[in-house]
């Protein structure tokens, strides 16, 4: 493996950890403030925390710096 940038072959695998993580809905709030009153508004936290995470590797040159995959 060599770095496309600078041909280097100093280069070493890395590994991006991405995570998404919800929150609270203020769609299912107002939609159960409608259906259920001012309780209702706890409806909102369902799904909170819920998420995915997503593991990228990518190759990282040591000599410039360039990422690339």
């Amino acid at each position: 493996m060599d770095c496309p940038k600078c041909g280097s072959i100093n280069v070493q695998a890395v590994s991006e950890v991405n995570s998404d993580i919800k929150g609270y809905g203020c769609c299912k709030g107002l939609l159960g403030y409608l259906l259920f009153g001012p309780i209702g508004w706890i409806c909102g936290l369902c799904g909170m925390g819920k998420g995915r995470t997503t593991t990228n590797v990518l190759w990282v040159c040591n000599n410039c710096g360039c990422k690339f995959r």
